[in-house]
């Protein structure tokens, strides 16, 4: 358990003399300002030096070296020189004797007091392997330092320790996002970048050389829309991890635009399919009924992590990653109120930033951010809550006041928020449902992120340490109106792309309708339930019974209707690969239908009229393991005891 500890300036400073390859010794300079880049998952040796704080370190005292808790960075320990992210240290003034702690990279003072200003030289990575760093890029991670000055066994934090800029290895791939829909014509752009293994934004191939090198997009014979209008284009890549962008002209015929990009030159063998881009004009929108007039389809990752609790680098590079790298239409930053290193609840000042940073990227129309944090309690599960609005107050899981799900909800009444459960089903911790979702305030619920799926326990992969009953189907067959939405939860610093570095088929991503793209729209789309979920893939959606929209409630039977017409069923699917299943999921029972490998799907079908208190909702699983889910339909009144077959 990461234990979580004060600021003091009194601790002491630590700096770095030195970083040195553990494969070769090799001496890694620093730049120009004074920071050494290091290669994401490489070992070193990191000489370091130590100077006492005002106060001194008693005999009985203790310093202690650790590195960033979070991804990948060797645990500093002072016990076996053959294992990673051994630890030494030595005094430079006679008389101090410093003991090894048994339990990780510290030492207890013993001899004589350490007097202020005194300095020992620490090395973290001291044996044959090194230490390993990050596996994720990022600016300024930091190797901590705490100080126990009294020996009482309270630890706090030194502010002055060195930082380290992990960077990104070679380029193993390139991704390309457009937008989900455009209108016959429209101009829109195309996004590429190259990405490491891991996702880590890299330095495109070829930018050391001065050979030719670029990409091509060309559209795929899968494509809905003929060739008649050709998309081929092509792009020059320069020295830089700079995501490029092409603006193409829509074809002026409706339809599914299917785009391939290519590489050639450096990038030879460098190849990515763009996401389905639907071309739909609101008009017909009206005449086929796939969505209500005026509104569009916008991807977004609403739940993610940085370097301020538990995750990887700095809030600005989380958004400008989401903007323009894994081009999202709005992303929230949502750190943990009370976990991590230096957790929100304990710096105003990383509160501030993030809030800052949210402020500084927000462009309606363009690129939404929307300010948040995660509400963590071990004993009612997490919940993250977003602000529509350039605000963001924090109302912890460790305050009496706001340690209940039903306090929270009555801090936020009357404010632009939301809060949305996750993981709900199992671990690291599942949701305490006999809080049932406010209304108001929890219209929509993740189902699906890096740590699996809560939806139902026939989900292709449930959650780990799933508990029967948790699930949130179970609570919709108890009678509480959620949509479904997916989010990263992605603690790499790459939001709308969790599952490059998570398992296969853990991410999550959530589609949502709305007017415009804003603020203020998505709070209404998010409210209305106008929203799909997936693991990570970015199909394109659409599911009504009659004229109701997915997340919407069937009007009541009209009077001398009771026993009610069949009603229509009605699905639009652009898949990513290949389909494997339709799930028709009504209430508890679920029928399924064959994908028998199509690209696209318009399925039609009546099925019995929904009895007050049931639901409906679709899921849809392709051949590669993407997986999305429509939201509920509801007719009102309460659960009926059995419902009929889908």
């Amino acid at each position: 358990i990461l234990i979580h500890h004060s600021i003091d300036c009194g601790a002491g400073r630590m700096w770095l003399d030195a970083v040195r390859s553990a494969q070769d010794g090799a001496l890694r300079e620093a730049d120009t300002e004074g920071r050494v880049a290091l290669p994401a998952g490489s070992a070193h040796r990191f000489e370091l030096v130590y100077e006492a704080g005002e106060h001194g370190i008693a005999v009985g005292g203790s310093l202690f070296v650790e590195a960033d808790p979070f991804w990948g960075w060797s645990p500093a320990q002072s016990r076996s020189r053959e294992v990673p992210g051994f630890v030494t240290a030595t005094p430079r003034e006679p008389g101090i004797e410093l003991r090894p702690d048994e339990q990780g990279g510290g030492f207890e003072v013993a001899g004589r007091p350490l007097a202020p200003g005194e300095r020992i030289d620490l090395v973290y990575g001291a044996g044959p392997h090194g230490a390993v760093v990050d596996r994720y890029a990022e600016r300024g991670a930091q190797i901590l330092l705490g100080v126990d000055a009294d020996g009482d066994g309270f630890r706090v934090w030194s502010r002055d320790t060195p930082r380290v800029d992990i960077i990104a290895r070679e380029a193993a791939m390139i991704v390309a996002f457009g937008p989900a829909e455009v209108a016959p014509g429209e101009r829109f752009e195309l996004s590429l970048a190259a990405l490491d293994a891991l996702g880590n934004r890299a330095e495109w191939p070829g930018a050391e050389q001065d050979a030719e090198s670029g990409l091509e997009i060309r559209i795929e014979p899968t494509s809905t829309i003929g060739a008649e209008r050709s998309a081929e284009t092509s792009t020059r890549t320069g020295a830089s991890h700079t995501p490029h962008r092409v603006t193409l002209i829509a074809p002026t015929t409706p339809g599914t635009l299917r785009l391939a990009v290519h590489g050639f030159g450096a990038l030879e063998g460098f190849e990515a399919m763009v996401p389905p881009i639907r071309v739909l004009s609101p008009e017909a929108s009206r005449a086929d009924g796939t969505q209500d007039a005026g509104m569009r389809l916008y991807w977004a990752d609403l739940h993610g992590h940085s370097a301020f609790s538990d995750g990887t680098g700095l809030p600005e590079d989380y958004f400008a990653y989401a903007r323009d790298v894994s081009r999202l239409d709005a992303v929230a930053l949502t750190d943990h109120d009370h976990w991590g290193v230096h957790p929100l609840d304990d710096s105003a000042e990383n509160a501030a930033q993030t809030l800052a940073a949210a402020r500084q990227a927000h462009e309606p129309g363009r690129f939404v951010t929307i300010p948040g944090y995660e509400w963590t309690s071990w004993l009612h599960g997490h919940r993250h809550v977003l602000y529509f609005e350039d605000r963001m107050p924090l109302y912890s899981a460790l305050d009496p006041e706001t340690d209940r799900p039903d306090e929270l909800w009555d801090a936020l009444r009357g404010q632009k928020a939301l809060t949305f459960a996750h993981h709900s089903a199992g671990e690291p911790i599942a949701t305490n449902w006999l809080f049932r979702p406010d209304p108001e305030l929890e219209p929509v619920t993740e189902i699906v992120s890096v740590h699996g799926m809560s939806e139902a326990a026939d989900a292709p992969l449930p959650v780990e340490g799933a508990i029967p009953g948790y699930f949130v189907r179970d609570t919709l067959m108890r009678g509480d109106r959620l949509g479904f939405i997916g989010s990263g939860d992605s603690h790499d610093g790459h939001p709308g792309l969790a599952q490059l570095a998570a398992a296969p088929g853990q991410g999550g991503l959530a589609g949502i309708f709305a007017s415009r793209l804003d603020r203020e729209s998505v709070l209404e789309a998010l409210q209305q339930r106008r929203t799909f979920a997936t693991n990570g893939i970015r199909p394109w959606l659409s599911v009504r019974i009659d004229e109701t929209f997915m997340g919407g409630e069937l009007p009541p039977p009209v009077e001398g209707d009771a026993g009610r017409r069949d009603q229509r069923l009605a699905i639009h699917f652009e898949a990513t690969a290949p389909i494997e299943r339709i799930d028709l999921v009504r209430s508890g029972a679920v029928a399924t239908i064959p994908g028998d490998g199509a690209l696209s799907l318009d399925l039609e079908r009546l099925i019995p009229a929904l009895r007050p208190g049931e639901f409906h909702y679709v899921r849809i699983v392709q051949q590669d393991g993407g997986v999305a889910w429509s939201s509920p339909i509801f007719a009102s009144g309460e659960p009926p005891a059995r419902p009929p077959s889908p």
